[in-house]
């Protein structure tokens, strides 16, 4: 049984109140989650509050869970309602959300394994964020297309047209920084 089966088969155990397999659900998830989330807000810690929130989300909604999708797509599509909610609100109390975007992340500048993941998370932040978040679900999490474009809310040609775009635009970024694609291995 592979990991997204297992995932799956734990969101199903969670409406009867099975603590354990929650407690295996989010050790199982909650880096995966984590960072899909950073990345998004691309807030330390609003990514933590909002880890929060998904995973009492997915302890409140579980029963609602129809296997239509695998349990971790169904708890990413959670925790992306979490986060465009909170950008929402952020953006109406400020007035430019995209003043953070632009910089790289303080985390990735603490915590990059290499400079190569620095230099793509920065490339990756000159994305617009629909780029950004496509390429993020696809390649940080793993998901196909179909999966994509269920958590997006979105047709699955969008998908495929932001993913080529996207590749295309994070080509030129790294192009302009003076990286060539073989330089990033």
């Amino acid at each position: 049984m592979d990991k997204g089966d297992v995932i799956t088969d734990l969101v199903k155990a969670v409406p009867g109140g099975d603590e354990d397999a929650f407690r295996q659900l989010y050790d199982l998830t909650n880096k995966s989650i984590y960072s899909y989330l950073y990345r998004m807000v691309n807030n330390q810690h609003m990514a933590e509050d909002l880890l929060i929130a998904t995973f009492t989300e997915v302890w409140r909604s579980a029963k609602g869970f129809r296997g239509e999708s695998k349990g971790l797509t169904w708890m990413i599509g959670i925790a992306r309602n979490r986060a465009m909610n909170a950008l929402r609100e952020k953006r109406d109390r400020e007035d430019d959300i995209d003043e953070n975007i632009e910089d790289p992340p303080e985390q990735m500048k603490h915590c990059a394994a290499s400079e190569n993941a620095a230099i793509l998370q920065t490339a990756l932040n000159r994305l617009p964020s629909t780029h950004r978040e496509v390429l993020d679900l696809i390649f940080f999490q793993g998901l196909v297309y179909e999966d994509v474009a269920r958590v997006m809310g979105i047709p699955l040609n969008t998908v495929k047209s932001r993913v080529f775009y996207a590749k295309d635009k994070l080509k030129g970024i790294l192009s302009s920084m003076g990286i060539a694609k073989d330089d990033l291995v």
